[in-house]
């Protein structure tokens, strides 16, 4: 019921009929911009991707033209050039020999300018381990040296038959080589070199990459090897789709190897001219619209109403003086003509209230004075007898005396309020009285600039403090207790003034826990009027609140480094 009756109140809310009518206007403005970026997003996706499809498979058939006519050329090397196979023969001549491997490099020489991109040709012979490297390019030791493990490997393993081709890999330098080799009678391999990095540029993508037929990374343009791995990942992961590339691949049946073309789609948007303005300006466009249109509503209505429910807010919160002014449209200048009026007679008519809340403090004032602990009373006669049996009339003169102050200040229930001088000398008289019973063991120091004294204080306000502090903070009969009474002034944020009244002493001081519940009781009144060792210290506080307010007045509590209790009590400074 109480859910039901919370959305019945918020959809009666103007501003949420405000805001469900902002959705109904922003909305199709908002469905046109998703639909324009999604139907450019895939023209320009199809555009792209048919463009590179095109030059992928042109590609793709211009290397399998290349490798075909390479395979092509060492399947008929040795038939054209016979003598070719005499190059292990043992001649006498060694001039021949030399010869003939001279007329062999030229050839493979003739045959690299006609195929640039073929980088090296090579010829083996394992019978007497004769290795011809024929390269239009640098690094030929380097190349010599691998084709040489390479070719001795093919050899010995007897991975290829008579009259096929088989392909391998040579990484030199950070470039991978295919080598296609072809076996051919009487037991001669025939090698051609193709540089898959160079080939790989010229496809003239940005990003792509070679693979092998299980899926292996062999080499990659504009971006690493592994980044292409984690990008392939990636989009198997996501059922084949990548949000931040394009890929577009085909594989090779004759050579074996997969191409693959990675677009990134920033690349692919980038050209988009007209529909990214569109993008562009659309959201500032609607922001315009919308810091117009809530400008408007703000102004005309919004803020008018809100003055009005923040005023009655105020006004339930006890500020009577609230006031409207009458600057709105004429539908809202009567409405706040009517909440000033009814503003007026509230605080005409709470004024009466006020009073008896008044004198019913004062009533409750009066009556928290004289809550002080009754046992100071049969402890001082007894010990004004034991002086008069001791024969110490001067001492019990004195004492007299005091007793007779402290009793006029406590029954003086016709004064709530006092000043601090006379609550200090009041303090001091109790003090005195309290020396007689500790005689040698009790000293007190109390001090107070001048100005202070005619600072209003509730009477009996340290009283409690320096009671509990003689009670509890001294247990130690031969030792010293002494009590320091410290006067100062602090000022609030506000520019307030606040007087601030520190009492120590060097007792046995309260443990931390008890600390934590005794500053916790202070301003509880259910536990503190539970506890009656907290009743003296809730006293005060309670008759302080009375006299100043609510919060404006607070008691601390904090342990001595070297021993004992500090209680600060502040309240403001105010004079009678």
């Amino acid at each position: 019921m109480a859910k039901r009756r919370w959305r019945m109140k918020f959809l009666n809310s103007i501003q949420t009929k405000f805001v469900l009518l902002f959705i109904l206007v922003i909305a199709p403005l908002v469905a046109f911009l998703i639909y324009v970026n999604t139907y450019a997003r895939n023209i320009v996706r199809t555009q792209v991707t048919d463009s590179y499809e095109k030059t992928l498979a042109n590609f793709i058939n211009k290397t399998d033209e290349l490798f075909m006519g390479a395979e092509k050329y060492l399947a008929n090397f040795l038939h054209k050039e016979l003598d070719t196979t005499a190059i292990d023969y043992p001649f006498r001549e060694e001039t021949r020999n030399t010869l003939i491997k001279v007329r062999t490099n030229t050839k493979f020489t003739y045959m690299l300018n006609f195929m640039p991109d073929v980088d090296s040709f090579t010829y083996f012979s394992p019978q007497h381990s004769t290795l011809l490297l024929t390269t239009n390019r640098s690094g030929y030791d380097r190349k010599y040296m691998a084709a040489q493990n390479l070719m001795d490997d093919v050899a010995k393993s007897s991975r290829i038959a008579y009259g096929t081709f088989l392909s391998d890999f040579v990484s030199i330098d950070g470039e991978l080589y295919l080598i296609r080799i072809y076996r051919d009678f009487p037991d001669i391999y025939l090698g051609a070199w193709i540089n898959l990095n160079r080939l790989l540029e010229s496809l003239g993508a940005v990003h792509s990459a070679i693979l092998s037929a299980d899926g292996e990374v062999l080499v990659s343009h504009g971006l690493p090897p592994e980044r292409v791995g984690q990008i392939l990942n990636d989009r198997a992961e996501h059922n084949g789709s990548n949000p931040q590339y394009f890929l577009l691949s085909r594989y090779s049946e004759h050579q074996g190897l997969r191409y693959v073309i990675l677009i990134p789609s920033t690349d692919v948007l980038q050209n988009l001219s007209f529909f990214q303005k569109v993008i562009y300006w659309m959201p500032a466009v609607i922001f315009i619209i919308v810091v117009f249109y809530i400008a408007f509503i703000r102004r005309v209505l919004l803020t008018p109403m809100r003055t009005l429910i923040r005023g009655m807010q105020r006004i339930s919160h006890g500020d009577l003086d609230t006031r409207i002014e009458l600057n709105a449209s004429n539908e809202f200048n009567y409405m706040n003509f009517a909440f000033n009026n009814m503003a007026e007679e509230i605080k005409t008519l709470k004024v009466s209230v006020y009073e008896e809340q008044l004198r019913v403090q004062l009533a409750e004032m009066k009556q928290l004075q004289m809550q002080i602990n009754p046992h100071f009373y049969s402890n001082s006669l007894n010990l004004i007898s034991g002086l008069a049996q001791l024969g110490d009339q001067e001492s019990v003169q004195h004492m007299t005396q005091l007793l007779a102050r402290y009793f006029r200040y406590v029954t003086a229930s016709s004064r709530t309020v006092l000043t601090l001088k006379e609550e200090l000398d009041h303090i001091r008289d109790y003090l005195t009285i309290q020396q007689y019973r500790y005689p040698d063991i009790l000293s007190f120091d109390i001090s107070m600039p001048p100005e202070l004294g005619s600072a209003s204080v509730p009477p009996l306000t340290l009283q409690p403090f320096v009671e509990n502090s003689i009670i509890h903070g001294y247990q130690k009969k031969t030792k010293s207790f002494r009590i320091l009474i410290t006067c100062g002034t602090e000022h609030t944020a506000d520019g307030g003034k606040l007087v601030v009244v520190t009492l120590e002493d060097n007792g046995i001081g309260v443990e931390p826990a008890k600390l934590a519940a005794l500053r916790q009781n202070v301003s509880d009144v259910s536990r503190a009027a539970g506890e009656s060792r907290h009743l003296g210290i809730w006293n005060v506080y309670r008759r302080l609140s009375l006299m100043f307010g609510e919060r404006q007045a607070s008691i601390d509590f904090e342990s001595v480094d070297t021993g004992g209790l500090r209680v600060m009590v502040r309240f403001p400074y105010k004079t009678a």
